[in-house]
C-alpha cells in the first residue's frame, strides 16, 4: 500500500507541476497582449496625430518653423498617401483645398498638381 500512496503523491506532484507551468505561460500570454493592444493603440494615436498635423501645415503653408517652401509643401501632401485609413475624408480635404486656392493664388499650380496625384493613387 506504501507504494500506491507513494506514486499517487508523485503523479500528483507532476500534475502540480504542470499546472503550475500552465497558469505561468497564461499569465505571459495575457501579459505579451496586453502590451501588444497598448503599442498599436499608441501607434495609432500617433498616426493620427502626425496626419492632422500633415494637413496643418500644408493648409497653412508653414510650420512651427514659419513659412513653408513649395517643396516642402508638396511633400507633404506626398506624403498624406502614406495614410490610407483616412483616404476618404483625405480626398475631400485636398480638393476643397484645390477650390481654395484657385480662387486666391495662381502660383499653387505644382501644389495643384500633387493633390491630383495623391488623389489618384489614394483612391
Amino acid at each position: 500500500m506504501g507504494d500506491w500512496v507513494a506514486g499517487h503523491l508523485n503523479e500528483m506532484g507532476s500534475m502540480a507541476t504542470v499546472f503550475a507551468l500552465v497558469v505561468s505561460l497564461a499569465a505571459l500570454a495575457f501579459s505579451a497582449f496586453r502590451y501588444v493592444s497598448l503599442r498599436r493603440d499608441e501607434l495609432k494615436n500617433q498616426r493620427y496625430e502626425r496626419y492632422h498635423l500633415l494637413l496643418r501645415n500644408i493648409s497653412n503653408g508653414a510650420d512651427s518653423d514659419g513659412q513653408l517652401k513649395l517643396v516642402s509643401q508638396r511633400a507633404f501632401i506626398y506624403e498624406l498617401r502614406h495614410f490610407p485609413e483616412y483616404k476618404v475624408l483625405t480626398v475631400r480635404l485636398l480638393e476643397s483645398l484645390i477650390d481654395e486656392w484657385r480662387e486666391n493664388d495662381d502660383k499653387k499650380e505644382k501644389l495643384t498638381f500633387e493633390i491630383q496625384e495623391t488623389i489618384k493613387v489614394l483612391s
